[in-house]
């Protein structure tokens, strides 16, 4: 009855997926980071780009969350919107647009409001947890007192 759905149940199918839930371990081979976001095709860019801002650039996982995501898919550059949401990092999108495509001869670069990705972050930094949420959805971290690492 009806049109299939898409992504059904059913022998011989191998359904497409970027899942990409990911825990970054510290040199003693416990868990320091903890990351994952929903997003499809977007999702592995997402995670990629939170981990690097966090594990390259020392910021907690709150201010890599926020920053604009940025990716390529083969298809162009796209940069986010960066009036999509107010709690995001602000920055001049045409500005960037201009310096990637002349700088780095990326030929296709397009800003987005699609980029919305959901991220989740959790850093264990000694004793503490420190989370981080997407507000670009409906993230939120709450206190979670007593809890230890």
């Amino acid at each position: 009855e009806g049109t299939p759905i898409a992504k059904r149940v059913e022998g011989n199918k191998r359904p497409r997926s970027s899942m990409s839930p990911t825990i970054v371990l510290n040199q003693q081979g416990t868990p320091k980071l903890l990351s994952g976001s929903p997003g499809g095709s977007r999702i592995i860019a997402y995670t990629a780009q939170s981990l690097w801002n966090v594990l390259q650039f020392g910021l907690d996982p709150q201010e890599a969350i926020n920053l604009p995501h940025y990716m390529n898919n083969n298809a162009g550059t796209e940069i986010e919107d960066p009036t999509s949401e107010e709690q995001l990092t602000s920055y001049d999108a045409n500005a960037l647009m201009v310096e990637l495509e002349s700088s780095f001869g990326h030929a296709s670069v397009t800003i987005s409001d699609q980029l919305t990705s959901g991220l989740a972050m959790i850093e264990m930094d000694n004793q503490n947890w420190i989370g981080g949420a997407d507000p670009r959805r409906d993230g939120v971290v709450g206190p979670n007192e007593g809890a230890e690492c």
